[in-house]
């Protein structure tokens, strides 16, 4: 199927696939079933954090960890230095936490001249930071950890005590090299400790939770992983281990390191992983191969200005896996900086790297794709001022070709994808998009010149998303026509609902136990890219459980203009354990337009407050039927019953009485008016199969047809 898709502001055609701007369409194939009207506001809230930049933090072989009030982060070379960021984005140095190096540690490594590789690991109410020592080149190495009872300086229980010795390695008698650990605790609660690099690769060694140290009932070294290439020594090194789904995930990083500066072309640094059933292995590649003898599947290596991505490790965020790793920037200083990117995991549990996060979730910066050239001169990263973090594709000509983005995406639905382009050429270029492996051919019209990416140069995709791990491809459809492309931001469109689980990030928040957001005092959560034309009422209420003080819903930022405020002491008992509250007009006297980001906070709780659905509308009407019923006046927003034929009206129509809106056998009808009397469902053969008596309903107010079969319906009024 194919779609023509211009790019200006408009009136917006909902359809079957896809969605077209009808100010300039020219082709469009597909059912109208609706219209939705943006008004001219969007236009400038296409500007919202379009344009990101890479925040350059420093740090070699990081670790990093989730925090109650965000993130710690630690790396190479630096006596510990600790670093703190509410956002992940904007970092706090708070200096070196260990002051000296331990006396013992160069009893093990005498020529070492600082530590390494630290791995910050929570176990019960002690915060333990594993690290290493090592001459260089050389197996006199050693690993040890310190602890303390807080990661934030200046708050109680913070203050580092080193606990010494847990393994160490020799020159001339070991095969491997005690550097690089790495913790894991899995879920039957035992805590494993990988660590080591060259000679004989990755082992594992089995760790007391309560002492930090070698565990005495499994004394056994597992080599877990070993390279049997040549290339730059055999090196493997940088272990890290992550339970997903039943099953065991280890990263490594191969071959050379550390070649920086002027040396930069050197560096080969990458990151390979394989899987296991058990922590213990095997671990196997997507191939099949054991990562023993010397299997492992390639996740980063190098690509454009982003030079040996490896010496990470994945963590575990509130709602999604991470994955933090030093590169090298070729175009900038030449020395280490760090990424921080979802890991996505496909529908049968492998992992993909998404995205190096430059503030934004819901934002794909297309060079940072896994990708695919069809000849080598496509797929060229190219820098230009106007695109976002100054980088964008530009040859994606050949057949063959294919830029692949994984993408992590909390909130299951409907979205729209702003897909930012440009094509200097005179006639419209053409690529596959598919998302989650259902594709839609896209029209990309020209723009006006090439390697420029103005705000408004954009066309519009809806795709359904699930969520979790959602795959965008993208490919040419060569025509003689080219477009080059910039980024893909993910809008979500709402109608009547956000469920709280499908929050973005946020601090003082968690998933419970059955999967609701739970927040406290002082916390809040983050929903990017909410197209407030799509929500289909000024109604706010909320489900709540447990509720005390107040919850908030600001545009913007987390101080940003209250649009909804909620006084949970007003909750009112509702189905399976909720209750609800109403709360305040959205936006209050004025209407909010456009794309914004949507924050909810909390205040004044003395506990958590779990919270279920965020609900735009109305309390539900009780609803009476009928069948027999003759209508003997209507008002549809229909000039005739075959304009009817698709079923459904949406209210943004001028003067229209109702709006409708249908989602797996169930019709869903609006109120806009207080005079309606009765609302009637009818087949397409005319018929009258439901009617409900609304009678003194308030605009606003639903009523629902449910358990339809399929097929087209018509809505009127009386």
């Amino acid at each position: 199927m194919e779609f023509y898709i211009p790019y200006k502001i408009g009136i917006w055609f909902i359809t079957e696939n896809i969605i077209v701007w009808s100010m300039v369409m020219k082709r469009f194939t597909g059912s109208v079933v609706g219209m939705l009207v943006l008004n001219a506001a969007f236009s400038s809230a296409l500007a919202a954090d379009w344009y990101a930049k890479d925040n350059l933090q420093p740090g070699h072989d990081p670790s990093m960890i989730r925090l109650d009030d965000g993130y710690a982060l630690m790396s190479t070379n630096n006596h510990l230095q600790l670093w703190t960021s509410e956002d992940a984005y904007t970092w706090k140095d708070n200096g070196r936490t260990m002051q000296v190096v331990p006396s013992w540690l160069t009893q093990y490594a005498p020529g070492m001249e600082d530590v390494w590789a630290p791995d910050i690991y929570k176990f019960d109410d002690e915060y333990r930071v594993y690290y290493c020592g090592s001459e260089f080149g050389k197996r006199n190495s050693a690993i040890g950890y310190t602890a303390s009872k807080s990661m934030i300086p200046g708050t109680a229980g913070y203050g580092w005590t080193d606990k010494g010795h847990v393994f160490h390695t020799k020159e001339g008698t070991d095969k491997y090299n005690a550097i690089d650990s790495d913790i894991i605790k899995t879920s039957q609660g035992e805590y494993w400790m990988a660590f080591g690099s060259f000679g004989l690769g990755i082992q594992l060694i089995k760790i007391d939770g309560k002492t930090g140290y070698q565990a005495s009932d499994d004394m056994t070294v597992y080599n877990i992983a070993r390279r049997t290439s040549t290339a730059s020594g055999g090196a493997e090194e940088g272990p890290a281990l992550i339970e997903h789904n039943g099953q065991f995930f280890l990263f490594t990083a191969w071959d050379k390191c550390c070649q920086q500066g002027n040396n930069i072309e050197q560096t080969t640094y990458k990151t390979a992983y394989g899987r296991a059933d058990k922590v213990t292995g095997p671990y196997k590649d997507r191939a099949g191969y054991n990562m023993a003898t010397g299997g492992g599947t390639i996740l980063l290596e190098r690509y454009g200005r982003y030079v040996g991505p490896g010496g990470g490790e994945p963590f575990q965020d509130i709602n999604r896996v991470r994955f933090v790793h030093h590169y090298y920037d070729n175009a900038g200083d030449k020395y280490n900086h760090i990424h921080i990117r979802d890991v996505v995991f496909t529908d049968d549990n492998w992992a993909e790297m998404g995205q190096p996060f430059l503030g934004r979730y819901l934002s794909a910066e297309v060079e940072h794709g896994a990708l695919t050239r069809g000849v080598s001169g496509d797929l060229v990263i190219t820098s230009s001022k106007t695109a976002s973090n100054g980088e964008y594709l530009a040859y994606i000509n050949t057949e063959g070709t294919v830029i692949r983005l994984p993408m992590n995406i909390p909130q299951a639905g409907e979205y729209l994808l702003r897909y930012r382009y440009a094509n200097g050429g005179t006639g419209d270029a053409t690529h596959g998009v598919s998302v989650n492996g259902k594709e839609l051919i896209v029209k990309l019209p020209p723009t006006g010149s090439w390697g420029t990416f103005p705000e408004n140069s954009v066309v519009m995709i809806p795709a359904t998303l699930k969520r979790g791990g959602n795959f965008i491809e993208v490919r040419p459809v060569p025509n003689d026509f080219f477009s080059e492309l910039d980024r893909i931001d993910f809008l979500r469109v709402i109608r009547d609902t956000i469920p709280g689980n499908g929050f973005d990030n946020g601090i003082r928040i968690r998933l419970d136990e059955n999967d609701q957001l739970a927040i406290r005092d002082g916390g809040y959560a983050i929903f990017e890219n909410v197209v407030t034309d799509s929500i289909t009422s000024t109604a706010v209420r909320m489900q709540v459980k447990n509720g005390s003080g107040k919850l908030s819903l600001h545009a913007g930022a987390k101080d940003g203009k209250v649009i909804s405020e909620c006084d949970l002491s007003k909750t009112v008992k509702a189905e399976n354990g909720w209750s609800e509250v109403e709360c305040s007009s959205l936006g209050g006297e004025s209407k909010l337009s456009g794309v914004q980001d949507f924050y909810l906070t909390a205040s004044g709780q003395s506990g958590e407050v779990v919270i279920g659905n965020i609900i735009f509308k109305a309390a539900s009407v009780e609803a009476s039927s009928s069948s027999d019923e003759t209508v003997e006046s209507s008002d549809s927003g229909c000039e005739s019953d075959e304009d009817c034929g698709t079923g459904i009206r949406v209210s943004e129509i001028a003067g229209a009485r109702f709006s409708v809106s249908r989602m797996e056998g169930v019709y869903s009808v609006r109120l806009n008016d207080s005079n309606i009397n009765n609302v009637y469902l009818l087949n397409s053969m005319g018929q009258i199969v439901g009617v409900r008596n609304v009678r003194g309903s308030m605009v606003g107010a639903d009523v629902r047809f449910e358990n339809l079969p399929k097929g087209n319906f018509i809505v009127r009024v009386k």
